[in-house]
């Protein structure tokens, strides 16, 4: 009797390493084509439907071997970002804790990688650009300017400085 309980866990071994041989062929796969997070990788083996004691060892396998690092998918993201289509942190935070589990890391990342300084300097930048192209339209009042960077992402006290710099021919009183 005791090799039929042999023979069952032998069979339930085997697999065990062919699914996660299986799981981690196909998370190789997906992180080859471009960087990934924790969260993207599990969302694709639990969508193969793998079991969560594979998906585990797999992600744990991807770490080991660096395939994922949240950390620097976060300063990757965040640079591709800034040079591609600025915006505010706010509208950043929200879009990288989709792709990023860690609410703490995103932040710690944002902080680091995307100073306030630098965020008024790409308000400020996008309010001009907003400004130059409404010139022959129509004058762009304070109030359409402050909910255009609200709709960048960017924060109020962000927005207040940026407008305190610029000079609008419609009344203040406005906003």
């Amino acid at each position: 009797m005791s090799d039929v309980f042999e023979h069952d866990d032998n069979l339930i071994d085997a697999m065990h390493t062919q699914a996660l041989d299986q799981a981690k062929d196909a998370a190789l796969k997906y992180v080859s084509t471009r960087m990934r997070t924790q969260r993207e990788v599990i969302a694709h083996l639990q969508k193969k439907g793998y079991a969560n004691d594979v998906i585990r060892e797999t992600v744990s396998f991807l770490k080991g071997y660096q395939y994922l690092d949240d950390a620097a998918y976060c300063r990757a993201w965040i640079h591709d970002k800034l040079q591609f289509h600025p915006c505010g942190r706010q509208k950043m935070a929200m879009e990288l804790s989709k792709k990023v589990a860690d609410r703490q890391l995103v932040q710690l990342s944002l902080e680091e990688y995307y100073p306030s300084e630098l965020e008024v300097e790409y308000a400020h930048t996008a309010a001009m650009q907003k400004m130059k192209s409404s010139v022959r339209a129509k004058q762009v009042s304070r109030q359409q300017l402050a909910r255009f960077l609200y709709s960048r992402g960017y924060g109020g006290s962000i927005i207040e400085s940026v407008l305190h710099t610029i000079e609008f021919s419609v009344p203040a009183e406005e906003f």
